[in-house]
């Protein structure tokens, strides 16, 4: 298509990609005792089996449900056409939702307890993850322990393989290529929603899936943070944020985040305010070193001053894969709420998030890179240029 880039694939080991992510899968239902995981996330599916049917269809009315057996045998209920090579078996869908399966869930999921009984007999440890409570009402009616599938799938997908950084740094590619693009269409009398829009078709055309969030925004509309895109209307002098939120190509995630100037002449509170965004994210950048903890991190994060403290981000540094990932590195301030300790491993990959814009108002400034943790250090993923007028 004119005018949208197209950039050539590179050449990936699906077979070791796939196989590299069952096993890192199994070893987890290995270590936790678990004799079936049943698996509904689309990330999951993904993930596990390179299933990437329906994905946003699947979020909210779960068609699909996918065993996983100890011995790696995969069964898919609810599929239509072929199965990817990762999956042995298929089945019709178990209707685990109203949708599918009427206003009487209770009753419906019984045929789904059953065939988990026929699989691996009464009493066996299951792990499921996003299923409403009569689905686990009629497990534990049968005599199954059922616990949590997410932890278990958030720890599998934390160490990358090779194959997966590949992966990484093609979608970061095609997020770039459209950043490119929208930053050059990013003139006075575009909208916000008109500019958003090249993401999504430069994100379809090279094969990608879906956006996370409508994460672009201009002027007033930049502070505070997370308003979505809307009909606004550019202006000269605006800045203009965007927050790329992509699932790209294989279904991984392009999380990059860049604010530019429209026009000429950067104010002085705009050059301030991208300093301390840049500064913000290069400094806990150096932070993510193999064996350091959540809570070192935190405690060793750069301090804004108060102005902008309020209108934060919700995080200093998040996991990424697929999707955002464990772990969540809260700031301080919030760490007695929602933080959680951990540590810092080598072939993990980070996004290190700012947001700096002051609760007295005005424009903010929305910068975030992707790192690659080695065991030398933080090594930068995304490439995307920093505006010199505003540094």
């Amino acid at each position: 298509m004119h005018g949208l880039p197209i950039l050539p694939k590179p050449e990936i080991d699906i077979s070791k990609l796939r196989q590299y992510r069952l096993n890192r899968v199994l070893a987890q239902m290995a270590q936790a005792d678990v004799e079936l995981m049943v698996l509904l996330n689309p990330v999951s599916l993904r993930y596990t089996a390179d299933w990437r049917d329906y994905p946003l269809y699947q979020s909210r009315i779960q068609v699909f449900d996918l065993f996983v057996q100890a011995d790696g045998n995969m069964i898919l209920h609810g599929s239509y056409g072929a199965l990817p090579p990762p999956i042995q078996e298929g089945g019709p869908s178990h209707a685990l939702n109203c949708f599918d399966g009427g206003l009487e869930l209770a009753t419906k999921v019984r045929q789904f307890a059953t065939d988990v009984n026929e699989l691996v007999g009464c009493g066996a440890r299951i792990a499921i993850e996003q299923v409403n409570p009569s689905v686990v009402h009629a497990l534990s009616d049968l005599g199954f322990q059922v616990i949590d599938a997410e932890p278990l799938m958030e720890a599998a997908r934390y160490i990358k393989s090779a194959e997966e950084i590949q992966c990484l740094r093609y979608s970061i590619a095609v997020a770039e290529s459209a950043l490119n693009v929208i930053q050059v269409a990013s003139q006075p009398g575009v909208t916000e929603n008109q500019l958003f829009a090249l993401l999504h078709q430069i994100n379809i055309v090279n094969d990608g899936e879906w956006i996370d969030a409508r994460m672009l925004c201009s002027g007033p509309n930049t502070n505070p943070w997370y308003q979505m895109a809307s009909d606004r209307k550019i202006e000269n002098g605006d800045l203009v944020a965007i927050d790329t939120d992509m699932i790209g190509p294989f279904g991984y995630c392009a999380d990059i985040s860049r604010t530019w100037l429209v026009g000429q002449q950067a104010t002085a509170q705009q050059r301030q305010l991208y300093q301390l965004a840049h500064t913000e994210i290069t400094h806990n950048a150096t932070l993510l070193k193999p064996g350091r903890s959540f809570q070192e991190i935190s405690e060793r994060a750069y301090h804004q001053d108060r102005q902008y403290v309020e209108h934060r981000y919700t995080c200093l540094a998040h996991g990424v894969g697929m999707t955002d990932e464990y772990p969540k590195i809260a700031y301080q301030k919030d760490w007695q709420d929602e933080g959680y300790d951990g540590e810092i491993e080598a072939n993990t990959v980070m996004s290190v998030e700012s947001f700096v814009g002051s609760d007295r108002g005005g424009p903010g400034v929305k910068l975030e890179d992707m790192y690659l943790v080695t065991r030398d250090g933080p090594q930068r993923l995304s490439t995307y240029p920093f505006e010199e007028a505003l540094l």
